[in-house]
């Protein structure tokens, strides 16, 4: 793959030594913790054996491992069981006129936390591993999770102000306290967004056009109680009756994405098993996504309804993309962002050879389910071991910001804003932006559409940039690979 654009700068070296009281499996939940740090911060994380000028972290029990001024002690407060009691609520600790929860508290003696494995907590989703209630869709539901448990606000990238808070640490010891940002491995770009579009409706009759924006206007009316979508449902509806063709958003969308220099990913569904599928077939949809490839932007595998919870189908799925599009599939986003457990999700992920996924995210918020700002390769705890893809966080949905909109009775371009711009404050990014059609109002009412534009780079802005997942893997791997996350060679 081409990897124009990726600086390879040299990297600051970094090892951990270990008490010997900690357990195996910790060790390897600490390590990763410290790898995936390394990769957003570009440190080369080595072992003790090629240790000369590297920064020594030394986990756990000081006399043990004989700290001495050579290592920088990390207190080792992390417990793998997250159904402790003292572990339900968390310390809230300012830190640099920042609020942030711990889980593991502050060590008495040091006044430091457990940084490692604060982060670990975040990225591992661990805390969600214990949650039985699901929603209707079959997802994990969102009252039962730590936000709401603990009043945690899903807007901040927790796990990302831990990491720039130790960096701090690492650079200045306990001087002045302040947030340090991680620099982007893109030359001349600050901040990355993966932009993308799940096409879950695409015109392919009459009838069906109709059949959706009625379906639109009834939601309109009963579930979400929105009046500019019902009254733009409405009008649609009149312009399907005329005759005139609606929904054939792509033409229109990728000639206003080229005037920024926007790149965004398509993720389509290849199988139709159950009625919440969409209404197209993959071999309908084809004339259409070869234009797509033509014009730069990519194709993706939109994981169908029962693809992880009923299936498991995603392998198959991938190769049918594959074989219609003639390339291989590199990614997925779940429709519906379907998925009951993690690791059914994440070894599917793996078992249809897939190098990025961007499934986990909120239905109905927006916001960071991780606390990343960033995309990371999630844990595997069967292995105790990284898996061996990327997950590109999901922070901003639009029919996720239009609900969330109106269940937080804010501005859905004040949350917009405020999501993009903690993103943008304390690194680089790497998150998932998703707009079904940005320019009809068929999914979300057109406030919802503008707030797309809003946001989206002008050309005058090259600081920012909006890429799609390809480019972004393409860009950003070997930051993952450098740091010891990820062995596999991405495919051509």
């Amino acid at each position: 793959m081409d990897l124009s654009g990726a600086t390879m700068a040299s990297a600051s070296s970094i090892y951990l030594k270990f008490a010997d009281d900690i357990s195996s499996s910790i060790r390897a939940r600490i390590s990763y913790a410290l790898q995936v740090f390394a990769a957003i911060y570009n440190y080369r994380v080595v072992g003790a054996d090629a240790r000369n000028g590297a920064i020594c972290l030394a986990y756990g029990g000081k006399k043990q491992v004989g700290v001495n001024s050579e290592c920088l002690y990390v207190p080792a407060l992390y417990h793998p069981d997250v159904t402790r009691p003292q572990l339900e609520k968390p310390v809230k600790y300012r830190y640099a006129a920042e609020e942030l929860p711990l889980f593991y508290g502050m060590d008495g003696d040091e006044g430091k936390p457990d940084w490692l494995g604060e982060i670990f907590a975040w990225l591992s989703s661990a805390r969600e591993m214990g949650i039985t209630r699901r929603d209707s869709v079959g997802r994990i539901a969102y009252g039962d999770t730590v936000f709401i448990k603990c009043g945690i606000s899903p807007h901040k990238p927790h796990a990302m102000l831990l990491m720039a808070w130790m960096e701090n640490w690492l650079r200045n010891g306990n001087g002045k306290e302040t947030f340090l940002r991680a620099e982007c491995p893109v030359a001349g770009t600050e901040h990355i967004v993966v932009c993308s579009q799940d096409i879950d409706f695409y015109p392919t009759n009459k009838s069906s056009t109709i059949l959706r924006v009625l379906k639109n206007i009834a939601i309109a009316a009963l579930q979400s109680r929105s009046w500019p979508f019902f009254s733009s449902s409405l009008g649609l509806l009149a312009k399907a009756s005329r005759g005139e063709r609606i929904g054939e958003y792509l033409p229109e969308m990728m000639d206003e994405m080229e005037k920024r220099d926007v790149g965004s990913t398509l993720f389509v569904v290849s199988r139709q098993g159950h009625r919440r599928d969409p209404n197209y077939t993959l071999q309908e949809l084809a004339p259409h996504l070869s234009e797509v490839r033509k014009r730069g932007f990519s194709v993706d595998l939109h994981g169908s309804y029962t693809s992880v919870i009923g299936g498991p189908t995603l392998r198959q799925e991938s190769l049918s993309l594959q074989n219609v599009m003639g390339t291989k599939t590199l990614g997925n986003r779940q429709h519906w962002l379907r998925f009951d457990r993690h690791k059914d999700l994440f070894r599917a992920i793996e078992d249809a050879g897939l190098v990025f996924d961007s499934s986990v995210g909120f239905s109905n918020r927006v916001g960071f389910r991780n606390g990343a700002s960033f995309a990371f390769p999630p844990y595997d705890f069967e292995r105790e071991r990284p898996h061996q893809f990327l997950e590109i966080p999901l922070v901003l949905m639009d029919v996720g910001l239009e609900a969330a909109s109106r269940i937080e009775g804010r501005n859905p371009q004040e949350l917009a804003d405020e999501v993009l711009n903690q993103s943008r404050k304390w690194g680089w990014g790497g998150i998932s932006v998703l707009w079904h059609n940005p320019i009809e109002p068929l999914h979300v009412p057109k406030e919802i559409n503008d707030v797309f534009w809003n946001c989206a780079p002008e050309p005058s802005n090259p600081k920012e940039r909006w890429m799609s997942a390809h480019q972004f893997v393409e860009r950003c791997w070997a930051r993952y690979e450098n740091a010891g996350l990820l062995e596999m060679n991405i495919p051509s």
